[in-house]
């Protein structure tokens, strides 16, 4: 993997290898020598600290994000040869996903997981063997723990025809290495990068600074009394002693909390000289929520819910159906092709890892409306209304009983 490879050696192993592969994934890779990472742009300690730790909207954002996700629960199935797929109520993915680790349950570790994707754009689930062969390319052993590792200290190993030879931790000066089967990784879509996703905190950056700066400024002056600052125009030039005994006491009377709108007692010959301007002037307040929408929009988190706009009841309970179906089922839309993709397979064939929709309670109405189209339906067969709604067939589902159809379409989940 360390050795570099002249021109004409890569050409010559095209020709005779890759004659089958995409182009485009042989030109992102033509001419980086073997085993040498790419490196993201991004700089993830800045987004982090920054967008995440001191910015209250964006936290909100992602927290609200994250843990919506968290806390939607999670089903296997079978898929059946007549169409359709079965439950599997009990099973060891099923055990693995609700404890993954020794230390996270279910919830910890989609929270991370969300919240790294919706931080750096990036999500890296690492997929640990049994034994010592967690190291090695083991790609068929089931795995019996899930680690959310952190994405800055992640990078993409490149290969020539695959795309992806494989994936380099860092930290502390050390370095690990992980096969692509090893790593699941999620990313966000980003225009101008083939191996890395996109942060919403690198789009909504300028809106962040703006936030975090009002943040700054309004703290400054009310640790200045709350007031605009001025200046004291002496008509004299005051000496050195003067000058320093004035400075102290202003510190000590005049400035902080505590002295907030204290008179101030100017001696002879000083003038108090307003020079800022005023908040109101600058229409400060306005400019702030601008600001914070602007980051709410980013995420596409309704803006009731982060506090950010007053909301009623019924508000609050269509925003929350609205940060459901646009925000966290896209999410876990996602996660759930990385785990069908490479970790549903490592358990066995026809399985279908998918989360259940119909225990999230805020789209409780929009499933209750497809249960009734379905029933309502005249033109379906039995079947067809139970896979509408998610359910595997039945042996005498295969025909249009329209007057029989509630009562067979009632029946148990787990009726195969």
């Amino acid at each position: 993997m360390t050795q570099l490879w002249t021109d004409m050696n890569i050409f010559q192993w095209f020709k005779k290898t890759a004659r089958k592969q995409s182009a485009v994934n042989r030109a992102l890779t033509l001419f980086l020598p073997l085993g040498q990472s790419v490196s993201s742009n991004t700089d993830y300690v800045s987004l982090a600290r920054e967008g995440y730790a001191k910015n209250s909207v964006a936290f909100a954002c992602i927290k609200e994000i994250a843990e919506a996700a968290a806390g939607v629960s999670w089903r296997l199935y079978r898929r059946l040869a007549q169409g359709g797929r079965q439950e599997i109520p009990v099973h060891p993915l099923l055990q693995l996903i609700e404890r993954p680790n020794p230390l996270q349950g279910k919830f910890e570790l989609i929270e991370a997981a969300i919240a790294y994707l919706y931080l750096s754009g990036n999500t890296y689930l690492e997929l640990v063997g049994p034994g010592d062969s967690a190291r090695s390319p083991g790609e068929s052993t089931p795995p019996r723990e899930i680690y959310a590792m952190r994405p800055d200290r992640m990078r993409v190993l490149p290969h020539p025809t695959h795309l992806i030879a494989g994936y380099e931790y860092q930290v502390n000066g050390q370095s690990v290495h992980f096969s692509p089967q090893q790593i699941l990784h999620l990313k966000l879509f980003h225009p101008l990068d083939d191996w890395y996703g996109l942060s919403p905190i690198q789009v909504a950056a300028l809106a962040i600074d703006k936030l975090n700066s009002g943040d700054k400024w309004n703290a400054a002056l009310l640790q200045n009394s709350a007031v605009p600052s001025g200046a004291l125009v002496a008509k004299e030039r005051l000496t050195d002693d003067q000058f320093n005994r004035l400075k102290t006491e202003m510190r000590e009377q005049i400035q902080g909390v505590k002295n907030a709108r204290e008179p101030l007692l100017l001696e002879q010959d000083l003038d108090w000289k307003e020079l800022s301007i005023s908040p109101k002037d600058m229409d400060w307040i306005e400019g702030l929520k601008f600001s914070a929408l602007q980051i709410a929009q980013v995420y596409n988190v309704p803006p009731e819910l982060i506090g950010l706009q007053p909301a009623t009841y019924q508000n609050r309970r269509e925003a929350r159906k609205a940060l459901y179906t646009e925000v966290v089922c896209p999410a876990l839309n996602r996660l759930r092709d990385a785990f069908n993709n490479g970790l549903t397979p490592k358990f066995g064939k026809d399985l279908i890892l998918d989360y259940d929709k119909d225990k999230i309670e805020a789209l409780s109405e929009d499933q209750e409306s497809l249960w009734r189209r379905a029933n309502d339906s005249r033109f379906l067969t039995i079947n067809e209304k139970r896979h509408l709604v998610g359910f595997e067939s039945i042996s005498e589902g295969d025909v249009l009983l329209p007057d029989q159809s509630e009562p067979l379409l009632k029946n148990k989940r787990n009726s195969a």
